[in-house]
């Protein structure tokens, strides 16, 4: 997974107890640097270091874009500001979760401190009334394992959010006449979900493998770790086609700006190379690019 940054963002309510929820702001931003989380806080917001008033949000909009967060925590120190949060949270736009520490139980003459988990449904509604989507975590303490597996989840959500933003697929060819159920729209593709093709013949895709078959230097290198890391069952003659695809791909998802690729894997590519894909996919996608057969660029976003 990327590196993620996480907006922590703390937020009191002002009938309940205000130093238990700086108190709770301070374990909870440890417990979350300790297990690896990579936090951005609001302590320089105001004196507490607490979400809880209109006047917080801009600022807080502000510090998140310019640290490039990826998703936020809204943690409920206390009850919580609710629609100070879903304010803040439809400004910002990105993935939310939501959680609050356990509450302990009330003090003699009945005094609750925090009120953490009425107040999680509060904000829980709100969000929904603004139409914000978010991931709720169970209300549970600092040390459970469902605390730091619940963030890790989140984290993991933030990362796919992310990478679908900020999608460009290589497109190697039209799709194979026979696979009606892989076309897709382009169009609509760029207009909902930002997603953008970048496509190109099968005459460039080819041209590419004849200059990465040159490069010996390249050659080399894929065709040892074919070796290394295969078992090989084809003609060996064909085995550096094999590596000067995987080449020309990752050389190509390059070029374009993409990040993943969809090729068209028969019949001209057999016509042309005298080889099936399959294991040149197989070989980007162990980088991390992944590639998917018959131009199924549904397939590949997924």
């Amino acid at each position: 997974m990327d590196k993620i940054k996480l907006g922590f963002v703390p937020t009191r309510r002002s009938i309940f107890s205000a130093p238990d929820a700086i108190k709770y702001r301070g374990l909870t931003a440890d417990r979350l640097r300790e297990i690896g989380v990579d936090i951005v806080d609001i302590d320089d917001i105001n004196d507490e270091g607490l979400l809880f008033d209109d006047s917080h949000i801009a600022p807080i909009v502000e510090k998140f874009r310019a640290e490039g967060v990826d998703g936020i925590m809204l943690c409920h120190a206390n009850f919580g500001t609710e629609y100070v949060c879903a304010r803040l949270a439809r400004e910002l736009g990105l993935p939310v979760l939501l959680w609050g520490p356990r509450d302990e139980r009330p003090e003699p003459d009945g005094t609750r401190l925090r009120d953490s988990q009425c107040g999680l449904f509060a904000t829980g509604k709100v969000l929904r009334r603004f139409q914000v989507p978010f991931t709720y975590m169970t209300n549970c303490r600092l040390t459970d394992p469902e605390f730091e597996r619940g963030v890790w989840d989140f984290l993991a959500v933030c990362n796919v959010v992310k990478t679908f933003k900020h999608t460009r697929i290589l497109q190697m060819a039209t799709r194979p006449f026979d696979f009606w159920s892989t076309m897709c729209n382009e169009g609509e593709l760029l207009e909902k979900f930002n997603i953008q093709l970048s496509p190109i013949p099968m005459t460039e895709l080819v041209q590419a493998v004849r200059d990465a078959q040159a490069d010996e230097q390249a050659m080399a290198a894929m065709l040892a770790h074919i070796g290394d890391s295969f078992e090989i069952c084809i003609p060996e003659d064909k085995v550096p086609a094999v590596a000067g695809l995987a080449i020309a791909m990752k050389r190509l998802v390059k070029k374009y700006g993409c990040n993943a690729g969809a090729i068209q894997c028969w019949n001209a590519l057999q016509d042309e190379l005298g080889i099936m894909p399959c294991a040149a996919n197989a070989i980007l996608n162990e980088m991390g690019i992944p590639v998917v057969c018959e131009t199924d660029i549904h397939g590949a976003i997924t």
